[in-house]
């Protein structure tokens, strides 16, 4: 058996891309003869942490349709226009020289790979982690409809990471049994519990970026420290943004200092996550709570917005809490709240909560079976 990949990202701090790398490395455990070929815009961090699974790969260049939307114009769909040619001709030279018996798009921001793919009559499925409309950070190049038309007709099957984003794309995907829905796995292996001496810390996972809402957090704090001036904020995935250097900007202009700690992006972050005791989610969207899970299985409680991928998984009061994510006030109130519970108790409840859940063993069987169901 031989599948190939499709991946539109060449880092691994996005949750497709850690997803396709948990993916690469539950398949290959499971059955270590098949072979697996992976297609990356570029050469870093994901492809060589995916390359001991790896039969082959390339590098091929794939133009997005799906962009920021100030990059929306005629101008980009022009250059999209120019790039896709070769790069469907570069992607259909690796598919006759691979010759896979399933590709797989691991994006909805490319379609180069399911169009190469059409032309060699190689089956291929779309695994989507976005909804544009709803994270409002990407936007489609051409006109929607007619995009996810031909998502669907490039498609045997569609896969999604949740309920909720299954519910969002079965209008536009009405053909029974098309869409499955796949949770991902999560594998954390968390390393010794922190010094007992710590301060009380709140650990954020996620890129500096809006959506991420990592000012919303400092809002928040900036409350907190009022009632509990020992709490300690640890953001873990800096970068160099503009965002990132109004954040720290806030921190100093809210005298914070002392309270909040910011770690650079790493392929390690759970080493740092593990020495919080709670987790906090920030975001305006997600398709799929992976933050959420991989707080709960580093034994945390987790705080997150009272959205569909917050409800997914968090119990109020059990294993985390809900609040607004437009009052950071509200987040504040959590925040104190949980420091007045029974910690131990809400973290074991974390625990519990994912105990045999998305394990990568269980990722990789089910994706096979709705991609390749003749062959267990």
């Amino acid at each position: 058996m031989k599948i190939l990949f499709f991946s539109h990202g060449k880092r691994a701090n996005g949750g497709a891309e850690r997803c396709l790398l948990d993916l690469i490395k539950g398949i290959k455990q499971a059955h270590a003869s098949w072979k697996i070929y992976a297609v990356f815009p570029g050469q870093d961090e994901l492809w060589e942490m995916t390359r001991p699974y790896l039969s082959g790969y390339a590098f091929i260049r794939q133009p997005w349709w799906l962009v920021r939307p100030q990059k929306r114009g005629w101008r980009k769909r022009l250059l999209f226009g120019l790039q896709k040619q070769s790069a469907i001709r570069q992607t259909r030279n690796y598919l006759r020289a691979v010759a896979p018996d399933i590709a797989v798009t691991n994006t909805l921001a490319t379609p180069i790979g399911a169009w190469a793919a059409r032309e060699e009559n190689i089956a291929h499925h779309w695994f989507i982690h976005e909804i544009p409309p709803l994270a409002r950070n990407l936007v489609y190049l051409f006109n929607e409809q007619e995009s996810l038309r031909q998502v669907d007709a490039l498609s045997q099957k569609i896969i999604v990471p949740s309920q909720f984003v299954s519910e969002y794309y079965k209008h536009y995907f009405p053909s029974p049994g098309k869409i499955a829905v796949v949770y991902q796995s999560i594998d954390i292996v968390p390393p010794a519990r922190p010094r007992v001496d710590q301060p009380f810390t709140i650990g954020m996972l996620a890129n500096f970026e809006p959506n991420k809402g990592q000012h919303i957090a400092i809002e928040a704090l900036r409350e907190v420290v009022k009632e509990y001036p020992d709490t300690h904020l640890l953001l873990i995935g800096g970068n160099h943004s503009r965002y990132a250097q109004e954040i720290k900007e806030s921190v100093i202009a809210y005298k914070l200092e002392s309270n909040v700690s910011i770690v650079e992006h790493t392929i390690h972050p759970h080493d740092y996550l593990i020495q919080a005791d709670v987790a906090l989610v920030c975001s305006g969207f997600e398709c799929f709570g992976r933050v959420i899970v991989e707080g709960l299985k580093c034994g945390l409680p987790v705080i997150v917005p009272d959205k569909p991928f917050g409800r997914e998984l968090i119990r109020e009061g059990y294993n985390g809490f809900l609040y607004n994510r437009d009052d950071a006030r509200e987040l504040a109130r959590k925040i104190v709240l949980l420091r007045q519970q029974d910690l131990p108790t809400l973290k074991q409840n974390a625990l519990n909560s994912v105990e045999n859940r998305f394990s990568v063993h269980s990722f990789a069987e089910e994706f096979i079976s709705i991609i390749n169901p003749a062959k267990p």
